[in-house]
């Protein structure tokens, strides 16, 4: 158990250490109703957010940034098997989405008003797609899709994770169709307190779209939300594992209670013989560190198995090395070094007149 527990804390710490990708601070999305289905007004509204001050930036997005999207097999590429019927996330976006979302363009660049193009011809592979697709030089190559025009590849976006803790990025195929989008993400001015861009925000929106208090999506939130069950799940192993031990050393106290008891005679005679307190002690703990350490060797197996079975859930995992069964074993060792040398202590320290008397 004690194994386990060090696995699984370990996993959740590099789970929550990981770099996502994107910067969630200060990112929220706002949900686009009302008024805000006219692409016109949310040109007046990213307009407007960004002469208040509370935003740097703003890009459109189809559905919610934290939750999957939709999926297509129907993508195809040079080069591409005619019996490869993979699954590609497609989701729409508007300008500069990836300077909005702190996601870095690796390759080619981002979507621009700069380009016509943009707008019903060109897409942004994330790295994922370029690797399931094997392209080489993937900025400039073109793609098809059914129902849509030949497609070129502008730019390709680094991995970024938003979604299950611990998965990798799915391929994605991001594109450019305002008519798709539901939320507009705000890249908040980190200049300013949060409750202070947020308010400002709400200003803006109720006076542009009177009829629908804006509503946020906060970033760094949703993702914290992600780990909640992790976080439970961490709490939980280690209360379970504290249980255990505790129950161990009950059951350790009582098997050196009843062998010290067994051996009183033994330790006077040996105490009357000469024997020290270091030797005494030696003696008593020696069966039980011999069982501690074989009950490592069988519990190191059964919880490398199990711990691997539940890591390969995660895209993104630690390697379990040695240092967990290690650490483990010195654990148990001490826990059971300590808990059998108080009671070993009590008994090697008395007076062997008190065990020998009626003898």
């Amino acid at each position: 158990m004690i194994i386990c527990a060090l696995i699984i804390y370990t996993q959740m710490q590099f789970i929550k250490n990981k770099p996502l990708g994107f910067d969630q601070n200060n990112l929220v999305g706002l949900e686009l109703e009302g008024n805000f289905k006219d692409q016109g007004k949310v040109e007046l509204l990213k307009q407007e957010l960004k002469k208040s001050g509370a935003v740097v930036s703003s890009s459109e997005f189809a559905g919610s940034f934290t939750n999957m999207s939709n999926n297509s097999s129907d993508f195809g590429w040079p080069g591409k098997d005619v019996n490869d019927n993979a699954l590609f996330e497609y989701r729409s976006t508007g300008y500069d989405y990836a300077k909005t979302v702190g996601a870095k363009i690796v390759a080619g660049r981002d979507f621009s008003a700069r380009f016509i193009a943009d707008t019903s011809t060109s897409v942004i592979l994330n790295e994922a797609a370029v690797k399931r697709m094997g392209l080489k030089d993937p900025v400039g190559t073109v793609i098809s899709w059914a129902g849509n025009p030949p497609l070129t590849i502008v730019g390709v976006m680094q991995d970024y994770s938003n979604g299950s803790p611990g998965a990798k990025s799915l391929p994605t195929v991001f594109y450019h169709n305002l008519h798709l989008v539901a939320q507009l993400m705000i890249r908040l001015n980190p200049e300013l307190p949060l409750n202070k861009s947020v308010q400002l925000v709400k200003e803006v929106t109720q006076r542009l779209n009177p009829a629908y208090p804006a509503e946020f999506e906060y970033i760094d939130q949703a993702m914290q939300a992600k780990l909640q069950s992790e976080r439970i799940l961490s709490t939980l192993s280690n209360l379970f594992g504290g249980f255990c031990i505790f129950i161990s050393c009950l059951g350790l106290l009582g098997l050196a209670l009843y062998m010290a008891e067994q051996r009183q005679k033994e330790i006077s005679i040996r105490k009357v013989l000469g024997a020290d307190l270091k030797s005494i002690l030696i003696l008593l703990n020696k069966d039980f560190i011999k069982l501690v350490l074989i009950a490592n060797l069988i519990a190191s197996p059964v919880a490398y198995i199990l711990a691997g079975k539940w890591l390969q859930k995660y895209d993104y995992r630690i390697d379990m090395g040695v240092w967990p069964f290690i650490l483990a074993a010195v654990i148990s060792l001490l826990i059971a070094l300590l808990t059998v040398s108080l009671q070993s202590f009590k008994v090697a320290r008395a007076n062997p007149v008190d065990a020998l008397k009626y003898e």
